[in-house]
């Protein structure tokens, strides 16, 4: 019994019947039974997927707020940088802002890349602005605004040209100096049409007296709202875009102390007022009380090309900005894009847009990043932001009236900044200076990358604005060509030929490095018909490959050349795809004799056998 009491106080020593009892259940009869594992094993089966469904909800839960609040944000951000783009391209801005959400609704719901901000850009402006002069009356449309919306839609069938044909995959050959001029030159052409609002309308020279100082007030503070608001460690600050902020201390500066002081500065709806006419997007042949274009001149031929041109450079400029910034959103974001079809909604947008009288629009890659480092990677917030700003122009569109230019100004001169590649200046330097003088400026200063792409970057940023009659899109275009024609000079360099000959008396001329229009004629001076032997071979190694028709017509001329002189020339181990190039082009060099790569460059003569075959 002292045994059985020590054993019932102390649970760590219990009798092992004891021990069996507990690991057994009893039914009423009696008998024991082993426990119900399968019940167990189902009731954690439930409680698991119950947490992971509890645990999938929330996350979507949060996806949906954290897209709205962000969508919310950008659309604040959205509205002010629309009507800058709208006084910079010389059109009234009811007609920019309704291409915004036009542009962004339609390729982020059907197509678009996910994570991207789409709407009426800098890029397209910038071009428009080229076409269209300055309003005779300020805040009105420029002249020749009704070829506009035709060059709209040419641009968005052209996008879809681009789409269907699959030319996209051609961004991947865009150089790096031509991608950073063009985002300098752009920055620049936004820059400097900046201006403008400070300047008399009546006497052309710059504003004086009271109304100068208050329009540089408000610049001044919204600029600082735009850069050091969102650098204020408060999460309970994150939530309100520093553009909103930014315009509404302006408009509480302009309404609650700059006129009860007796001066004023100009606000939107002293340019160009939004009301209920212009609330909602028409087609623009449509007439209506307040638009109504003139569109008997679409019929020309000067018209025609106008259309042809503008919506050409529109399709241009827009394409390439919009695969930029996919190719942006895709590093931030870690999933893949598909530029054709991010092109082909653009097209879809643009027709859309055009034939509702705005001035279309592309991806924004500034918006976009924006969206993206606050955690932005799905459709949502892009969507929400489209819908804001309709929402704002159909029915809060009394209270954009309120706005400032001054502060639209500073907005826009922020993200100007924001936008210019600042580390070129440090190339530049570092390409014109002097190594001891690179080394004393410090490690910035001590690596350099070639003055011709240097060159580039500033030859893009000046033609993006200078001379007159240029613009980004040219400018690229020249930009790409001294890029492909320093390519193909250095490329032409890499070409070698190495001589040996055999013990039967055959030389060998072995050739490696691309073999192409640049590099054909230094092949053609290397060989020496006169001299040579009988029978000679021209071996290609495995890097050596025949680029286009003047490299054939090269061999041509070498075969007829040594035929000439009654000897033999083979060109041996061709690749595939230079087999099949002679094989098509038969017609046109009939002297070619060749032999497949059946010889590995690996197995070629190297220069100590060659030296010792020469011997």
């Amino acid at each position: 019994n002292n045994n059985n009491n020590n054993n019932n106080n102390n649970p760590d020593q219990a009798h092992p019947s004891s021990q069996s009892n507990h690991s057994t259940n009893q039914n009423p009869d009696g008998s024991n039974s082993p426990p119900d594992t399968k019940g167990s094993k189902a009731s954690s089966r439930e409680s698991s997927r119950e947490f992971v469904d509890t645990s999938k909800r929330k996350q979507q839960t949060q996806y949906i707020v954290r897209e709205v609040l962000l969508g919310i944000t950008i659309c604040f951000a959205q509205i002010p940088e629309s009507v800058a783009f709208a006084f910079m391209a010389n059109v009234k801005p009811p007609i920019a802002l309704h291409a915004a959400w036009v542009v962004g609704l339609i390729v982020s719901a059907f197509g678009g890349r996910p994570g991207m901000i789409c709407g009426a850009t800098g890029a397209f402006a910038a071009i428009i602005a080229t076409f269209i002069p300055e309003p005779k009356v300020e805040g009105g449309n420029g002249e020749g605004v009704e070829l506009l919306f035709p060059s709209v839609m040419f641009a968005g069938v052209l996008m879809f040209v681009v789409s269907a044909l699959k030319l996209s995959r051609f961004i991947t050959i865009m150089p790096a100096p031509v991608m950073i001029g063009f985002c300098n030159g752009l920055a620049i052409v936004i820059g400097l049409s900046q201006l403008h609002p400070f300047k008399d309308p009546e006497h052309g020279g710059w504003k004086t007296g009271a109304e100068m100082i208050w329009m540089l007030v408000i610049c001044a503070v919204a600029m600082l709202i735009m850069e050091f608001f969102p650098k204020i460690p408060l999460k309970a600050l994150k939530v309100f875009p520093s553009s909103l902020v930014a315009i509404l201390i302006a408009i509480l500066i302009e309404f609650c102390i700059v006129r009860p002081s007796g001066s004023k500065t100009d606000v939107i709806g002293d340019i160009s007022e939004f009301t209920s006419e212009t609330a909602f997007p028409i087609p623009f042949f449509v007439k209506t009380d307040a638009v109504a274009y003139d569109l008997s001149s679409l019929g020309t031929w000067d018209s025609i090309s106008k259309i042809l041109v503008q919506g050409f450079l529109l399709c241009c400029v827009g394409t390439i900005e919009s695969l930029l910034t996919s190719e942006v959103v895709e590093a931030f974001v870690k999933t893949p894009s598909n530029g054709n079809k991010t092109i082909g909604s653009m097209g879809a947008a643009n027709l859309i847009s055009g034939f509702m009288g705005g001035i279309g629009g592309n991806s924004m890659i500034g918006l976009s990043t924006v969206y993206c480092l606050n955690g932005g990677t799905g459709r949502l917030g892009p969507i929400v932001a489209a819908l804001g700003v309709a929402a704002c122009v159909m029915g809060a569109y009394p209270l954009l009236n309120y706005i400032p230019i001054g502060a639209l100004a500073g907005i826009m001169i922020i993200v100007v900044m924001h936008t210019f590649k600042w580390f070129s200046f440090t190339m530049l330097l570092a390409a014109v200076l002097p190594e001891s003088l690179r080394t004393k400026l410090g490690p910035k200063f001590s690596r350099k990358v070639p003055r011709v792409e240097v060159a580039v970057i500033f030859i893009v940023t000046i033609l993006s604005n200078w001379p007159k009659g240029t613009n980004i899109a040219y400018a690229v275009a020249v930009g790409l060509a001294i890029c492909a024609i320093n390519y193909s000079w250095e490329s032409s360099k890499t070409l070698s030929v190495e001589e040996s000959y055999s013990d039967d008396g055959v030389k060998y001329y072995n050739i490696s490095g691309p073999l192409f229009f640049g590099a054909g004629n230094r092949l053609l001076k290397m060989v020496h018909p006169e001299t040579d032997p009988g029978r000679v071979e021209i071996r290609f190694g495995s890097s050596t490959s025949i680029m286009d028709y003047s490299a054939m017509d090269i061999l041509h001329k070498i075969g007829v050349e040594y035929a000439s002189k009654g000897k033999s020339v083979t060109f041996r181990s061709l690749c595939p795809a230079s087999e099949r190039l002679i094989s098509k082009a038969n017609r046109l060099v009939k002297s070619i004799e060749y032999t497949s790569r059946d010889v590995d460059v690996e197995h070629m003569p190297h220069d100590e056998e060659r030296n010792n075959m020469v011997g």
